[in-house]
């Protein structure tokens, strides 16, 4: 972990600059801008499909280009948009500069991402480590993010951009292009395998869309629903600190539990999907603390095993010449989440109630635990190099 430092310390900042503004967007849309619900998941959504766009830039340049102009072309979009953000945070401007902020944002992070994939060989806990580091930056965020949003969102977005400066500074010292002439052995599949992979492949990526479309009202209107119980921000922000402790304390041993073998991955993505779905069924009609505190560990629980595993099961896929690429699918799999969970789940709460909303969302994870049963073990019978790595 310690020759990795420097990777891992740039996709903790890039977490942390995700955590200190999303969750605090839409209580300043609301609150602050007096902006309906459907409407911050209409600019949440820009934002996220802003990154989709950013996401596949970043795969593509990553693969075909230069690896760390990548990295300085995506953080210096952020910091542009996020300088303009601490000056002009009003509205409509506040919308066109998130979506700049997104754009930019999924150039690094799939940057940051391929570069994790091309290291992933050399060390199988990669992902796992990144993914850890991430969260205890995330949970750090969110925490901090509600004590400076109570003061000025100037600050929110001033120590966001710092965070900014300090990942190309990383990159710039010590992140290395990688060599692209070695020889890298072809697989050789039958159509039937490829098919398979590519089955499985695409089904991960739709879980993730399912996923992050319910992850997202954590960040989102399920803000609104706790200061509706009469629960402070806060008490909210706490929520995702205490979910960060959580992961920081068990994660390690979820992972002490599950070798990084096929079987087990398909494991742990299905049991995380199932716990991320019961999260929301706990949240119905809940009025105390103590119900959002058993939701929130339930959603880190499923954030262990599921989020945590996706990106290196997706890594099976890739090659040496399209890692960055196939990464990027996944990022933007979570992306296109994250752009359709606010909205759909204002129009939700809108045309129904908050309970309704979320019996849907566990309903839909429950159906997706199921064909992710069925869909995966028949793909995982083809036989490939990418499943054995």
């Amino acid at each position: 972990m310690k020759k990795n430092l420097p990777i891992l310390l740039a996709s903790m900042l890039v977490n942390m600059g995700i955590g200190l503004i999303m969750p605090i967007t839409t209580l300043f849309l609301h609150n602050r801008l007096h902006q309906s619900l459907v409407t911050s998941g209409y600019v949440l959504m820009g934002f996220s499909l802003a990154m989709v766009l950013g996401n596949l830039l970043g795969g593509w340049l990553f693969d075909h280009w230069k690896i760390k102009p990548t990295h300085y072309l995506g953080g210096v979009l952020v910091w542009l948009n996020l300088i303009l953000l601490i000056v002009f945070p009003i509205w409509p401007w506040y919308t066109i500069l998130v979506i700049g902020y997104g754009l930019g944002l999924g150039i690094l992070n799939s940057a940051v991402n391929g570069y994790i994939a091309a290291y992933q060989k050399e060390s199988p806990n990669l992902f796992t480590n990144a993914y850890w580091l991430a969260n205890l930056g995330m949970g750090l965020a969110t925490f901090l993010s509600g004590i400076l949003y109570a003061h000025n969102i100037r600050w929110v977005f001033a120590v966001a951009l710092m965070l900014f400066v300090t990942t190309l500074i990383v990159v710039k010292l010590f992140f290395q292009e990688i060599p692209r002439s070695s020889s890298i052995p072809k697989v050789k599949a039958s159509w039937k395998s490829r098919s398979h992979f590519s089955g499985s492949l695409w089904f991960i990526c739709l879980l993730l869309v399912i996923i992050w479309i319910g992850y997202e009202q954590w960040n989102s209107n399920v803000s609104v629903y706790t200061l509706q119980q009469g629960i402070s921000v806060q008490k909210y922000s706490l929520l995702f600190t205490i979910s960060t402790i959580e992961i920081v304390v068990f994660q390690p041993l979820l992972n002490f539990f599950f070798r990084p073998t096929f079987k087990n991955e398909k494991y742990r993505i299905l049991s995380g999907t199932l716990l991320l779905g019961i999260s929301y069924l706990n949240l119905i009609n809940a009025q105390h603390y103590s119900q959002f505190l058993i939701g929130i560990t339930l959603l880190s629980f499923g954030d262990m095993l599921a989020l945590t595993t996706t990106p290196a099961m997706i890594n099976r896929f890739a090659t040496d010449q399209n890692r960055a690429t196939i990464q990027a699918l996944g990022s933007t799999a979570g992306s296109l989440g994250r752009a359709l969970g606010p909205l759909l789940g204002g129009v939700m709460i809108q045309l129904w109630n908050y309970q309704v909303t979320f019996i849907i969302l566990f309903a839909v994870h429950l159906l997706f635990c199921l064909l992710g049963s069925w869909q995966l073990k028949a793909n995982s019978l083809g036989k490939s190099e990418h499943l054995n790595m």
